[in-house]
């Protein structure tokens, strides 16, 4: 058993992965209690906590699968979490009357830190019965559409901070000098130290590859600082910079695209098609990360999922496909090994070509993701429902937990009226934690390759 599967294995996966999005827990205290008593005699228990997860539920779907470390500390406060790696085999026999020797295996870490995430909206209730239950309504579903947006974003940003790292190309022309500026330096600010991520320096150096735009043989070279501000990279060895220049650290995780070894290198018409799917799937496999009740999962926006339909093998696979029992009508089926997830958030950014006589920054890029399981970890502050427990005040705002995966809960909180005139409501969410990534970087014997549980691939669109 890989490491990979060896540590999924590890996080108990319960009936959700069957029956999804339809296991909400609501606790801690009563929301309609809180509202006037005409709110209260219009709905049902647990209404309000209902419309704001049925509102929330869809927008959630990067950190659906994220296995679940939650955590007791202080806001910016970090924890480390270590993984052990995997011993190398050795096949040779042992000589005759001989002992064994001593084995050894690595470790790896990877850190999150705590920080609070939330919005309020306060409802004016001087208004009419109907127009006031409408109004309520439409503000608790507002705030779940943001709840969820908002996490789904943050659950995004480590994925690609983390997969979609360790690429990049040169912005700006300049003379023989050790800085190049460049369209993005994330991935290239750490370098594993005995498995820890230390930031890089010159006692510290990132090995890092420079291939000439317009395509030739790379040349060896390191960085040796990063400058987030400006997006500079200090380079070990002096060099003369040309625009489109790529430059791909040692460590990078795999990324897929039509041609080329960055986004530059792309121009209009390399679109999307199932064999660069196919291609992540037979990485994930090689790396031997587990999948999803028998598949892995691939998040797709309209564009992508457009351009795959004019691919005759895609379409082909699609009609023959299985229902998703995870993602249910988010989904496009099951196939090709694939939970085909639509997914709207899914990040573009503008890349540009040199082939096509195009210049940097003019095409634009989708970058869908295909995960393993394990490719997510959600770390949620323990006890979010329960802060206020012992003060004596626990019962004034009304709190309720929505569970929306398993060990992540938004907190839907409202505030009984302030004012003199009891008619201005706040209604709010919250959530305490972050997430995280595991490097993996000893998952795979040989494999230099950091963040091995998914792909990211790129195409015009």
């Amino acid at each position: 058993m890989s490491n990979l599967t060896a540590q999924a294995a590890r996080v108990e996966r319960p009936g959700w992965l069957r029956v999804p999005f339809q296991r909400a827990a609501v606790a801690s205290h009563d929301i309609v209690a809180a509202l006037p008593a005409r709110l209260q005699a219009a709905v049902p228990g647990n209404y309000w906590e209902a419309r704001f997860r049925q509102a929330l539920v869809p927008e959630f779907l990067y950190p659906t699968l994220a296995d679940s470390e939650p955590f007791q500390g202080k806001i910016g406060q970090k924890k480390t979490f270590t993984r052990a790696g995997v011993m190398t085999p050795d096949p040779t026999p042992l000589a005759a009357g001989a002992d064994t020797t001593n084995g050894s295996y690595n470790i790896e870490q990877w850190t999150v830190e705590l920080a609070t995430y939330g919005k309020s909206l306060p409802t004016d209730m001087l208004t009419s019965n109907v127009e006031l239950a409408s109004q309520y309504a439409q503000d608790v579903t507002a705030l779940g559409i943001h709840a969820g947006q908002t996490l789904n974003q943050v659950a995004r940003n480590r994925l690609y901070d983390a997969f979609g790292g360790g690429r990049t190309y040169v912005r700006t022309t300049g003379t023989s000098d050790t800085s190049a500026v460049v369209r993005s330096v994330t991935g290239f600010a750490y370098v594993s130290v005995n498995g820890v991520l230390t930031p890089v320096s010159p006692t510290n150096p990132l090995d890092v590859v420079i291939y000439p735009a317009g395509g030739g043989t790379g040349v060896a070279n390191t960085v040796t600082g990063v400058n987030t501000g400006t997006n500079t990279l200090t380079l070990g060895t002096a060099r003369a910079d040309t625009v489109g220049d790529s430059i791909v650290a040692a460590n990078a995780p795999t990324t897929i695209r039509p041609t080329g070894n960055t986004i530059f290198d792309l121009s209009g018409a390399n679109v999307a098609t199932l064999d660069m799917f196919l291609s992540a799937v037979g990485r994930l496999r090689e790396m031997s990360v587990p999948d999803v009740d028998g598949y892995y999962v691939a998040h797709i926006d309209p564009v992508t999922e457009l351009q795959l339909f004019r691919d005759a093998d895609f379409k082909s696979l699609h009609a023959g496909r299985f229902d998703s029992p995870i993602f249910q009508g988010l989904s496009l089926g099951r196939f090709a090994g694939i939970d085909w997830v639509r997914n709207n958030q899914a990040p573009t950014v503008l890349g540009g070509t040199h082939s096509s006589g195009g210049t940097a920054g003019t095409v634009k890029i989708r970058r869908p993701i295909v995960l393993g399981q394990g490719a997510l970890v959600a770390a949620p502050l323990e006890g979010q429902g329960a802060l206020l427990d012992g003060s004596g005040v626990q019962d004034v705002p009304n709190i309720s937990m929505v569970e929306v995966s398993p060990g992540v809960e938004v907190s839907m909180i409202v505030k009984p009226p302030t004012d003199n005139l009891q008619r201005q409501l706040v209604t709010s969410w919250a959530w305490t934690g972050d997430y995280g990534v595991p490097t993996d970087l000893y998952a795979a014997a040989g494999d230099p390759a950091l963040y091995k549980r998914a792909v990211v691939i790129e195409h015009a669109g």
